[in-house]
């Protein structure tokens, strides 16, 4: 292949990925329009606009700007930061079934956030993403741990981790039985991934630690090209790859439960949104990484969306309609994984 073709295909990789990332933001504000449009009360996409932007003409000033935009807000926090800490996750474990839900993390984050909540009532809001960091934190060094010392496949890793997710799951079902009826409403609400009643409180609050653990991910994302070329490559590159595997495994737990600590757990994303990114623009993570963030704000988007729209006035939480999308496809993934690794 001569140089001329090779500059050739470089260009045309480039405008190709450039229309992707275009593709997706345009796809990701279409859908956020929608999620502000559908629900209870339908809202006509001119109106949306009047209102957001203060236009003449019809306006929804309370349905918009008090509840539904600041939910579709914290939909597209939580969706980029589940996105960013899967793609993290599966590059550093080198494992195509890692996902913050699969090895523990969102029941853990889950689990702790919960316990703030219902024993210690008096503690500020601000102190949830503190207390599902320390039980993602938790959570994911117990799997990793456990499979990196005895060398597991990526299935065994896979199944480690649901078995400790349930561990986790039983501490939330027993948090659960023991509180009233009025609290347990509320908190299996939460717990199923919901974006009912959030509140510009809620974006406040949270907008900091993602937006700037999402910047800390974008900015390692080289890092992460280096160990794909393999341990002994990075470190004649000059990367201490064991330091860094921790630093980026802690930039993608804390990613995940911070959003699991506003949003509940929204399973699932974590794991397609890689998978549906790498299938876009390739390996690179440089790129993999913000498209992967794009996909997860996509996707949460559009299931709050679909949740709402499906029969209102009744809402279905989103982390349902991400279930029911992405156990299908994880066990896709388990199957295509399970066949590249028989002889």
């Amino acid at each position: 292949m001569t140089d001329l073709s090779l500059d050739q295909l470089r260009s045309r990789t480039a405008t190709r990925n450039l229309l992707v990332l275009f593709a997706l933001m345009s796809l990701t504000v279409c859908a956020a329009l929608w999620g502000l449009g559908v629900g209870a009360v339908a809202i006509p996409v001119d109106v949306i606009i009047n209102t957001v932007f203060n236009l003449p003409g019809e306006q929804q000033t309370y349905i918009i700007m008090r509840s539904r935009l600041p939910r579709i807000l914290m939909a597209l926090l939580a969706g980029g930061a589940l996105g960013l800490s899967g793609a993290i996750i599966q590059a550093v474990v080198r494992n195509p079934l890692a996902s913050p839900n699969i090895i523990g993390i969102n029941s853990g984050a889950a689990l702790f956030a919960l316990g703030l909540v219902l024993w210690l009532p008096s503690v500020p809001e601000t102190f949830m993403p503190l207390a599902a960091c320390i039980g993602g934190v938790t959570a994911a060094a117990f799997v990793i741990v456990v499979s990196h010392r005895r060398r597991l496949s990526a299935i065994h890793l896979a199944l480690i981790g649901v078995a400790v997710g349930f561990v986790f799951e039983a501490g939330v079902d027993y948090l659960l039985v023991v509180t009233s009826d009025r609290e347990t409403s509320a908190a299996m609400m939460w717990l199923t991934g919901s974006l009912v009643g959030r509140t510009w409180n809620h974006v406040t609050i949270s907008w900091l630690p993602l937006v700037g653990l999402g910047s800390a991910a974008l900015v390692l994302a080289y890092r992460l090209d280096l160990i794909a070329l393999g341990e002994e490559t990075a470190t004649e590159l000059g990367l201490n790859v064991p330091i860094q595997r921790i630093l980026l495994l802690l930039v993608a737990t804390f990613l995940a439960s911070v959003a699991v600590a506003f949003v509940g757990v929204m399973g699932f994303i974590g794991l397609m949104a890689p998978h549906i990114a790498r299938r876009l623009v390739g390996g690179s993570h440089r790129l993999l990484l913000p498209v992967s963030m794009l996909v997860g704000m996509l996707l949460v988007v559009l299931a709050d969306g679909i949740g709402r729209a499906v029969a209102p006035p009744l809402e279905i939480s989103a982390g349902i309609i991400t279930a029911l999308i992405g156990a299908p496809f994880f066990i896709y993934i388990m199957l295509t994984t399970a066949s590249e690794q028989e002889p």
